[in-house]
C-alpha cells in the first residue's frame, strides 16, 4: 500500500512538471497566472534600503525601465538564501520556476525559496 501510495505522489510531480513551459523573458506576458520555467539572463539588479521589508528586484530582458520581467526576492524569504541574489546573479543566465504574476505593472515571478533557482556560473 505505502509503495502505491509513493508511485501515484511520483507519478502526480512528474506530470505537474510536465505541464510547465520553459520559456523566455519576451514571451513571458502570455503566461501571466501560469506556473513557468523561466531560463534567462539577469541584467540588472536593485535593492533600495528604503525599508526593512524592501525586496530585491533583479530586472530580466532590456536595461530598466524596459525590461520585459522582474524576479522579486522578498526580503523576509531572501535571507534564508545561501547567496546574495544580486551578487551571484547579475549578468548570469539562470533558470527559475515559479508562478507568474505582477510587480509594479510588469511580469514578475516571486522567488521565496532557493530550490526555484538554478544558476549557471
Amino acid at each position: 500500500m505505502k509503495k502505491l501510495i509513493v508511485i501515484l505522489l511520483l507519478s502526480s510531480f512528474y506530470n505537474a512538471s510536465l505541464a510547465q513551459d520553459t520559456i523566455g523573458s519576451a514571451k513571458i506576458k502570455d503566461y501571466m497566472g501560469k506556473t513557468v520555467t523561466l531560463c534567462d539572463r539577469v541584467n540588472y539588479g536593485r535593492y533600495l534600503n528604503i525599508s526593512k521589508d524592501a525586496p530585491i528586484r533583479l530586472y530580466i530582458g532590456p536595461d530598466y525601465p524596459n525590461h520585459n520581467m522582474t524576479l522579486v526576492f522578498p526580503k523576509n524569504e531572501v535571507q534564508r538564501f545561501s547567496f546574495d541574489p544580486e551578487k551571484k546573479m547579475i549578468n548570469k543566465r539562470f533558470c527559475v520556476v515559479g508562478a507568474v504574476t505582477t510587480y509594479r505593472g510588469k511580469p514578475a515571478i516571486y522567488v521565496k525559496n532557493e530550490s526555484q533557482l538554478n544558476v549557471e556560473e
